[in-house]
């Protein structure tokens, strides 16, 4: 991942469930589209849940959080259901600083239901990644 000010997405879309895992801080106009189009990828695939881990997110800027609400409205369009799971303290703040948080499916990170490799510390090296 690099640095903790690196933003990098994870990318799983299988058979059965499709999920995202969002690492470090989404900061800026690239990370936030970096962000938009991994989601709009797995809503053109028709997946009808996208399980995105945020554990190890750090941060989003006033980008990301447009970005989070574009995703939830094309995924809403399209019939998919986005479940954001395991925003920290501090992020879930940022988020309810906009009022973001009420328009989110914002679940613990136990809800989790997504590809299981998402979680891993070292995503494998075959998974796509943006």
């Amino acid at each position: 991942m690099g640095t903790a000010s690196t933003f990098t997405v994870h990318l799983s879309n299988q058979q059965t469930t499709a999920g995202l895992s969002l690492r470090g801080s989404c900061n800026g106009t690239a990370a936030a589209q970096q962000l938009e189009r991994a989601v709009a990828e797995l809503v053109a695939a028709r997946a009808p849940f996208v399980w995105v881990d945020c554990r190890r997110l750090l941060s989003l800027s006033w980008h990301a959080q447009r970005a989070i609400f574009n995703a939830h409205q094309q995924a809403r369009v399209a019939g998919t259901v986005l479940y954001w799971c395991g925003f920290s303290p501090g992020v879930l703040s940022q988020l309810a600083d906009t009022g973001l948080h009420l328009l989110l499916s914002v679940l613990p990170a136990s809800s989790y239901q997504g590809p299981r490799m998402l979680l891993q510390d070292h995503v494998p090296t075959g998974l796509y990644t943006r």
